[in-house]
Parts: C-alpha cells; sequence; structure tokens
C-alpha cells in the first residue's frame, strides 16, 4: 500500500497513531509523541509493517466523552432542581 505525506498510519503490531512525514523507496518516515518521553519522536519503518488508521476507535472514545459531558450536565441539572 502506498503511503504520502501527511497519512496517519499504524504499525500492524500495534502502538501509537503515526504520522508519515516522508517515503523513500519502502522505508516510510514517521513522526509520534511518546507519552513515556513526553515528546515527539520520528521512526523509519519499512512500508510492509505500516497500515491505514482506523479511525473507527477514535470515533468511539470522542463519542465516550461527549457522553460522559451529558452526564455531568444531567447532574448539574438535578443539583439546581
Amino acid at each position: 500500500m502506498p503511503f504520502s505525506q501527511g497519512d496517519i498510519v499504524n504499525v500492524k503490531s500495534g502502538g501509537p497513531a503515526l504520522t508519515v512525514l516522508s517515503v523513500e523507496g519502502e522505508h516510510v518516515t514517521c513522526l509520534f509523541f511518546s507519552e513515556e518521553l513526553g515528546e515527539f519522536r520520528q521512526a523509519v519503518i519499512p512500508s510492509f509493517a505500516l497500515e491505514a488508521f482506523d479511525d473507527d476507535e477514535g470515533d468511539h472514545h470522542e463519542r465516550h466523552a461527549a457522553d460522559d459531558d451529558d452526564e455531568e450536565d444531567d447532574e448539574d441539572v438535578h443539583k439546581a432542581a
């Protein structure tokens, strides 16, 4: 699968979402944020080890966070009553 600068990808075996910085042949240079180090890092990864980022899980987390906000709003309504 060809990747382009700016694509969001994952390593097939797991890990954080990566942003493609450049592609040179079969080598893809990616940028990611290391929670452990608290900084952005780069890695060169063979293209066969990457896949396009699946945003379904991210949407689920965003919806869940929005649901949590609704629960807080409900608590405020009950307190005011």
